[in-house]
């Protein structure tokens, strides 16, 4: 499910051979995926991320990303603004910061936060009059704007069960190209605690 939210958005940003990347978050799970997907699947030329230092920054580094961004000691808006990114990944619902990182043209995708109404018709949803106007109240205009202001765009995005997008990840699975980041295994089922003590 992570490698098709990653893939998906990834492409929904137009994310391609020379592409130039923002994914904060690149030691979680969507994050560590969706950095070797841009870089190995899609042929993107420089990501950038975000991690907390030791075992998070590790974990992107063996991802393959350019440059890594302490979080606990450094704030991204302000090392990136007017890094020119093609496209910026909101997997931390932190869109409306990121207007500043994009190049004229350039995308944010989100897939935290408050969906759209677009989001959710384009899953395949029929949201009722109510719903419609509460996502019309809470819609992230921030992020709207904040991409607007730099010339590009903003868009959510809900992952799709499309049969080929899983096949290709799948192909690339295979060849050794694209790994998961395990962060922790139960001996068995019984210590299932052990996995839900990640949780807390």
């Amino acid at each position: 499910l992570v490698g098709l939210t990653a893939l998906q958005a990834l492409r929904k940003g137009g994310v391609k051979e020379g592409s130039k990347v923002f994914i904060p978050g690149g030691a979680g799970g969507v994050g560590s995926i969706a950095i070797q997907i841009a870089k190995k699947m899609l042929k993107a030329e420089y990501v950038c991320t975000t991690a907390s230092p030791g075992a998070g920054t590790d974990i992107c580094t063996k991802a393959g990303a350019d440059r890594i961004i302490d979080y606990r000691s450094q704030d991204f808006v302000k090392e990136l603004e007017g890094a020119n990114f093609d496209m910026a990944f909101d997997t931390m619902n932190q869109a409306a910061e990121m207007g500043g990182l994009l190049k004229s043209g350039g995308k944010i995708v989100s897939i935290s936060g408050t969906p759209t109404t677009e989001a959710v018709v384009s899953a395949g949803l029929s949201p009722s009059l109510f719903v419609r106007a509460f996502l019309f109240l809470v819609r992230n205009r921030a992020a709207e704007k904040a991409a607007k202001q730099a010339g590009g765009s903003w868009d959510y995005i809900f992952v799709s069960p499309i049969g080929a997008d899983l096949a290709e990840i799948a192909s690339f699975l295979q060849k050794g190209e694209l790994e998961a980041v395990i962060d922790t295994e139960a001996p068995s089922l019984d210590e299932y605690k052990v996995a839900v003590d990640k949780l807390w």
